[in-house]
């Protein structure tokens, strides 16, 4: 059976993806009283060509995603620029985490189709959201 182009296999995956991120995040805070515990998630519909994501306070950015063809996907960061580029093989999932400090503008931008989840998180009393455009 081949599961390589399933819709169901690809939200399984992102799914296991999601809790596994989150539970290494939770081991790997070091503050208690203020984890990592809102989690904002997006996708899979992709319509623009960027994600534009910000929070008031530290927060992390986990993705995975599958293009369709000749697919490119940059993230750049203010103040730091390009972080991260990729050239995505046709019909492959892949996943990234990325992280920026408080204040921060994270642009994921693509080129072609893209499809995939992304989840934000970041303090529980940070202000954060992550919009398309």
């Amino acid at each position: 059976m081949n599961f390589g182009n399933s819709p169901v296999y690809l939200t399984i995956i992102t799914i296991v993806v999601i809790v596994f991120a989150i539970a290494i995040t939770a081991q790997l805070q070091g503050h208690p009283e203020k984890p990592f515990s809102q989690v904002l998630t997006y996708g899979p519909v992709w319509g623009g060509t960027k994600w534009t994501c910000v929070s008031d306070k530290d927060y992390i950015v986990y993705g995975t995603i599958r293009g369709l063809a000749g697919n490119l996907l940059s993230i750049n960061m203010t103040g730091y620029g390009t972080q991260s580029f990729y050239t995505l093989d046709p019909g492959k999932m892949y996943s990234f985490t990325v992280g920026s400090p408080g204040g921060h503008t994270m642009v994921i931008t693509r080129t072609n189709t893209i499809s995939g989840f992304f989840t934000l998180q970041t303090i529980s009393d940070a202000k954060a959201s992550c919009t398309q455009s």
